[in-house]
């Protein structure tokens, strides 16, 4: 039987400073994610309406204290459609059934993390398989992109106003314009005729007259007036 030798002894030792970080890596991950390979965790189910803050990997803590991450997100289509996140935590850690999971995020550009609090009054321990309801904590971000969005619709409002105030005020000063050329007209037409009311006047005062003397003698002699108008009449 043949001995196996190496030709090279280097070629080994070259292989070994290759493979071992590309191992420690591998652990490093694993155990980044949750895994245990001495099966000191258990999986809890957190049941949630939306997944787009969550994902494989998203830490999960007590008190700050890092407990575990999430390692899968699955759909559960019934009743009615929501998802299951895979919990991965310690099992060391005292956990109670009727604890509360917030969803919510470290600081304004921190990544998502969910926080477990037990409740004051302990119920029964949280046990392998376990599902518990994920609750969305309104966070700084979501305050601080509503309170943008106002400041943009605000900012966009006065633009328009001041529009319409430079609208306006070009109205109003057209109107004034045309208002003052109004009354240069009016003013024209009454010095224009300004002439002509004394002989207007005196003709007005004029026809008064007569009319009240037609007046006087009809109501003095209505029979003979007619009669003297018809005469006039028959004679042109």
């Amino acid at each position: 039987m043949k001995k196996f030798t190496l030709k090279n002894p280097n070629e080994f030792r070259v292989g070994l400073f290759i493979l071992i970080p590309v191992i420690i890596l591998i652990l490093f991950i694993i155990l980044k994610l949750g895994y245990s390979l001495s099966g000191s965790t258990i999986d809890v189910y957190l049941k949630i309406d939306n997944i787009s803050a969550i994902k494989k990997g998203t830490a999960i803590k007590l008190k700050g204290y890092d407990i575990g991450r999430v390692v899968e997100l699955k759909p559960v289509y019934k009743p009615s459609l929501h998802f299951l996140a895979t919990m991965r935590i310690k099992k060391d850690i005292e956990l109670y059934e009727n604890c509360t999971a917030l969803i919510l995020n470290q600081n304004i550009i921190g990544d998502t993390v969910i926080e477990i609090r037990n409740p004051d009054i302990k119920g029964a321990p949280l046990l392998d398989g376990d599902v518990i309801e994920g609750l969305e904590y309104v966070n700084l971000e979501a305050i601080l992109t509503d309170v943008h969005k106002l400041l943009n619709t605000v900012t966009e409002t006065v633009v328009i106003m001041k529009d319409l105030s430079l609208g306006s005020r070009e109205n109003i000063l057209g109107l004034l314009s045309d208002l003052r050329t109004s009354v240069a007209g009016v003013n024209s037409i009454l010095a224009d005729s300004q002439k002509d009311i004394p002989a207007i006047l005196q003709s007005l005062r004029n026809t008064a007259a007569l009319a009240q003397e037609i007046a006087k003698e009809f109501k003095e002699r209505p029979i003979g007036f007619m009669l003297k108008g018809k005469k006039e009449e028959e004679e042109k």
